[in-house]
C-alpha cells in the first residue's frame, strides 16, 4: 500500500493450520499468503512436477469421457468424427409430430415412403382427446410399418390433435424447441438426410429457400392473393419435370401438400396438372387417377363429356318430334281430300269445317312445344342462362372427383324422381342406407343441408332446438341452386362439393356417419340417379369439403 494510508491487517489467517480429521479428504492449501520462494527466483523442482502429474491426470479422465462419448454416439447410430466435408449418412431418430386434422401435413406420407426405400421407419399414429370426431381415412394417414418399433432407424409418431395450422414437431423437449411450420418440419429431414433430400449441399440451395418461402406464403393467402403466387412457379414447370429441374426436391414435395390442403388439386393449370401427376405417382406409387369398381354410369355416361352428352340428348329429342311430325302430316293431307268430296252445300252451310282445316297447323305447333321439354330430360339440374355452369360440378365431374379422390362408388341410373316414394321402387337391389335430403334456412339466414335416413321422422322444431337455430324452414330453390348447384328434387350431400363458399352447413344423421351402416346412398346432383359409397368414404368426402357437420 502506499504511504499515508490506513494499513489494514488481515482479517483472517492464511496461513493458519487447521487440525482436521483423518477421516475427511485432506485438500492441499491452494492459495497462500506468502510466495513460494522469498526471493522470487525459479519454482522448485517438486511444484513443477506437482503440476505436471495434475495435467496428466486430466489429460486422462479427458481421454476417458471422449471414449465413453463414442461408444454412446455409436450406439445410437451416429457419426463418430466429423468433418467439413462428410455429413453422417445414417441416423437413427425418433420425432413426435402433432397436426390439426383440419390441416393434414400431406408431406409426412411421402417423407416416409422416401425414406423407408433407405432405411427402415416405424409409424404409428394417435388421435388426442381434444379432436372427439377424426375421420376415418386420417386413422391410416401414414403407411404402415414394415417392422417392429425397436429394429427401426427412424421413429415417426404422428399425434392429431388442434395446434392451428401449422404442425409441430418435437425430438426431445429438454434440449431442442419446438419446430412449427409443415415447410420447416421438410427441412429437419432433409438437413438429417441429406442422402435422401437434395437441400443444402445443393447449389440451388437458394432457389430452393425462396419457393419453400413462396409456398409457406401461399399456405397464409387469401384466395385472391394465390394466382400471383402460383404464377412464377408455373413458369418452372413450364421449363422442366419439377420446379428446380429435372429432379425431384422438398419444394415440389411442400408445393404438393399445400395444393392439397388448400383444395386447388381440382382446378390446376395444364402445367401443375402434369407435376402434380408425376409428383403424385413418385410419392404414392399411382399413375394418375385411382380406378374404383366398374358401374353402369360409367359405362354409358360417366366416360362423356357434358356438350357430348347435351349433343346426344338432343338428337334423342329430335327423333321422337320427327317420329310424331309424319303422323300430324298425314292428317293434314286427309283433311283436305275429304272436303273436296263434300258438296257445295255442305260447304256452306258447315263452316265449322273450315276451322277444322287449321286444327292440325294447331295441333302440329301444340305437339312442337313439348320439343323444348324434350331437349332437357334428365337434365333437372340445368341452370339459368344468368348463370354459368361452370361454377358448379355436375355428375361427371362429381364422378371424376370420386376417382382422382380414390372414393369408390356404384352407380343406379332410373327415371326421373321427386320424392322418396317414387325413388324406392328402382332401389331394391340396392345395399347401405337410403337418405333423405332437406335444404333448411333459420331466422338469421343461416343455411343449412339436412341428410337423414329416408324413415326418420323428421321434426324440424326438435332439429331446430338440437343445432340451436331459431325457426328452421326451408329455403328458397333460387339460393339452393347459387349455393349448391341442385334444383328441387336433386337436393343431396354431394352437392356440399359446390359450396366453395362453405356457407352451408352440414346437419347430418349420426347414423350415418358412425358407422352403423355399411354405406350411403345419395343423388349425384341429378335425381335421374342414385349413387353409393361406402360410409368410410363418406366421411374422408365431408373432410375434404372442409364443410362444418353437425350430427343429431
Amino acid at each position: 500500500m502506499t504511504e499515508g494510508m490506513y494499513p489494514l491487517r488481515p482479517v483472517f489467517n492464511l496461513d493458519a493450520r487447521v487440525e482436521l480429521p483423518t477421516c475427511m479428504y485432506s485438500l492441499p492449501v491452494i492459495q497462500v499468503s506468502k510466495s513460494l520462494t522469498s526471493d522470487g527466483g525459479p519454482c522448485p523442482d517438486s511444484v513443477l512436477k506437482a503440476l505436471e502429474a495434475r495435467q496428466e491426470a486430466i489429460l486422462t479422465k479427458l481421454g476417458h469421457l471422449r471414449d465413453e462419448v463414442s461408444k454412446y454416439r455409436k450406439s445410437l447410430g451416429l457419426a463418430t468424427t466429423f468433418s467439413s466435408d462428410t455429413m453422417p449418412q445414417e441416423v437413427k431418430t425418433d420425432v413426435v409430430i402433432r397436426c390439426s386434422p383440419s390441416k393434414p401435413a400431406f408431406s409426412l406420407p411421402g417423407i416416409v415412403t422416401m425414406l423407408s426405400n433407405h432405411m427402415t421407419v416405424f409409424t404409428s399414429v394417435h388421435c388426442h382427446s381434444c379432436v372427439p370426431n377424426l375421420p376415418g381415412h386420417l386413422n391410416n394417414f401414414l403407411p404402415t410399418p414394415a417392422g417392429e418399433r425397436a429394429d427401426a432407424n427412424v421413429k415417426v409418431t404422428l399425434i392429431w390433435k388442434e395446434v392451428g395450422n401449422d404442425c409441430e414437431l418435437m425430438v426431445s423437449p429438454i434440449s431442442q424447441s419446438v419446430i412449427k411450420g409443415e415447410v420447416n418440419v421438410i427441412r429437419y429431414f432433409a438437413r438429417l438426410f441429406p442422402s435422401v433430400f437434395t437441400y443444402e449441399n445443393d447449389r440451388t440451395a437458394t432457389a430452393v429457400d425462396n419457393l419453400l418461402d413462396s409456398v409457406t406464403s401461399l399456405l397464409w393467402a387469401q384466395p385472391k392473393d394465390r394466382q400471383p403466387i402460383l404464377r412464377p412457379l408455373a413458369v418452372n414447370l413450364g421449363k422442366s419435370s419439377f420446379l428446380c429441374g429435372e429432379s425431384f426436391g422438398i419444394a415440389d414435395l411442400a408445393l404438393f401438400s399445400a395444393l392439397k390442403q388448400i383444395g386447388l388439386e381440382r382446378d390446376l393449370q395444364p402445367e401443375f396438372r402434369r407435376w402434380f401427376t408425376l409428383v403424385s405417382a413418385k410419392l404414392m406409387g399411382v399413375k394418375g387417377r385411382r380406378k374404383s369398381r366398374a358401374s353402369s354410369s360409367r359405362k354409358s355416361f360417366g366416360n362423356r363429356r357434358p356438350s357430348e352428352r347435351r349433343q346426344s340428348e338432343r338428337r334423342k329429342s329430335e327423333r321422337r318430334t320427327s317420329e310424331r311430325r309424319p303422323s300430324d302430316r298425314k292428317n293434314s293431307e286427309k283433311a283436305p281430300n275429304s272436303k273436296k268430296e263434300k258438296s257445295p252445300k255442305k260447304e256452306m252451310t258447315d263452316k265449322p269445317a273450315i276451322v277444322k282445316e287449321k286444327s292440325p297447323k294447331k295441333d302440329v305447333k301444340r305437339e312442337a312445344s313439348p320439343k323444348k321439354a324434350l331437349k332437357t330430360p334428365g337434365k333437372e339440374n340445368s341452370p339459368p342462362k344468368t348463370v354459368t355452369i361452370a361454377n358448379h360440378m355436375g355428375k361427371d365431374e362429381l364422378f371424376n372427383y370420386f376417382n382422382e379422390n380414390g372414393i369408390d362408388y356404384d352407380n343406379v341410373d332410373h327415371p326421373a324422381v321427386y320424392t322418396v316414394e317414387e325413388m324406392m321402387p328402382y332401389l331394391k337391389h340396392v345395399t347401405g342406407a337410403i337418405t333423405k335430403n332437406l335444404f333448411l334456412k333459420d331466422k338469421k339466414k343461416n343455411l343449412y343441408l339436412l341428410a337423414a335416413k329416408y324413415d326418420r321422422d323428421i321434426k324440424l322444431n326438435d332439429i331446430a332446438k338440437t343445432i340451436g337455430a331459431k325457426e328452421l324452414r326451408f329455403a328458397d330453390e333460387s339460393v339452393m341452386f347459387d349455393k349448391l348447384g341442385v334444383r328441387q328434387g336433386c337436393v343431396t350431400a354431394y352437392a356440399l362439393i359446390n359450396d366453395k363458399e362453405k356457407s352451408v352447413k352440414f346437419v347430418v344423421d349420426k347414423e350415418l356417419v358412425d358407422g352403423s351402416h355399411d354405406a350411403v346412398n345419395f343423388h349425384p346432383l341429378v335425381n335421374t340417379a342414385t349413387t353409393r359409397i361406402s360410409s368410410k368414404d363418406f366421411n374422408k368426402f365431408l373432410y375434404l369439403t372442409r364443410h362444418q357437420v353437425i350430427q343429431f
